[in-house]
């Protein structure tokens, strides 16, 4: 697979919408542009193409930026640029480009291999990777190491957090390794304040000559850990409410995105003889006994859980995953 590279923000891209963007980056494409400090700012933007808040923050870099060079070095890879054009997470067939960050075989593999060890030889600031949800949630930054400066990206962009281990294949865990990392949630793409507030984070991180070496206070983050991962299993049909599909899930979840569901919650209904409805920690171990039970058809919890990203989009569900079940991560527990 062809990686494009460029050393500046092509002005072309304040002309375009987000789904002409293969009229300005045709392939996946890695910037770099010169900055006045050298430890570049690395954003992962257009991982997901129906995921648009990236695009305007790329739109508003290049507008602030068209005359003069940024405070900081920037490195900036756009991704699934034919995802993007029609407007879907990914394309039939496609890998996810947000799975492809741990190796594995194949041209797209190898790009993002190529990406990773070129940032890594770069010596990144630090890493903002830039998301949307398609279903109702609050702003919050996601992080995969308890490090202070990681802990304080998160904290600058929301004073919501979440740790996570679990998918082991994201950019921001590969990133993790070598450089301070986030992965920030924007609300659904139409979020014009999640715009906002993601410029404002890359603004601030470009302007910053270091990042704070002490934990953040409690009153500027609250923190949950993520347990695992909520799936449905394959070849089984699902929907929201309707009865007529192996799995009927209530449509009442959309509205539970951090908030804890106490144990008894109702998640659905189902007459298999095992419930569609599964949970995986991040080594894939099966934990579905250990927080849903069966009485007749009803699916409930049998612990108290708070989801994140549920979402109403059948096809992401098919792809990706229902939801995450977080745990609050008291702030004594936080270790470096």
């Amino acid at each position: 697979m062809r990686l494009d590279r460029l050393n500046h923000l092509p002005a072309q891209l304040l002309d375009i919408a987000p789904r002409e963007i293969r009229r300005v980056f045709p392939h996946p494409t890695l910037i770099t542009v010169e900055g006045r400090h050298r430890e570049p700012l690395f954003l992962a933007t257009v991982l997901h193409g129906n995921e648009t808040t990236s695009f305007y923050v790329l739109q508003d870099l290049a507008r602030r930026y068209a005359h003069t060079p940024p405070p900081r070095s920037l490195m900036i890879f756009v991704g699934n640029v034919d995802a993007a054009e029609a407007g879907v997470r990914r394309l039939p067939g496609q890998h996810d480009f947000n799975r492809i960050w741990a190796g594995g075989d194949g041209p797209l593999f190898e790009l993002a291999q190529t990406v990773l060890q070129t940032a890594r030889d770069a010596r990144p600031f630090a890493s903002i990777d830039i998301h949307n949800n398609t279903g109702t949630n609050p702003h919050y930054g996601c992080v995969n190491s308890m490090r202070p400066a990681a802990l304080h990206l998160a904290a600058l962009f929301s004073r919501i957090g979440v740790y996570y281990r679990n998918p082991l294949t994201t950019q921001s865990l590969a990133f993790t390794a070598f450089c301070p990392a986030v992965t920030i949630e924007c609300g659904r793409p139409d979020d014009a304040a999640g715009v906002t507030q993601a410029i404002n984070l890359v603004d601030a991180v470009l302007h910053m000559d270091h990042l704070p070496e002490r934990m953040p206070a409690p009153s500027d983050l609250t923190l949950y850990e993520t347990v695992g991962r909520v799936v449905v299993d394959e070849g089984r049909s699902f929907s929201f409410g309707d009865n007529g599909t192996d799995l009927a899930l209530s449509t009442e979840l959309g509205r539970m995105n951090f908030s804890e569901m106490p144990a008894g919650a109702i998640w659905g209904h189902s007459l298999c003889s095992r419930s569609p409805l599964r949970v995986y920690d991040e080594n894939d171990v099966d934990l579905t006994d250990q927080f849903f039970s069966r009485h007749d058809a009803t699916i409930q919890l049998t612990r108290a859980a708070t989801p994140a990203m549920i979402t109403p989009d059948l096809e992401v569900i098919r792809q990706d995953c229902l939801c995450y079940l977080m745990q609050p991560l008291p702030y004594p527990e936080i270790v470096q």
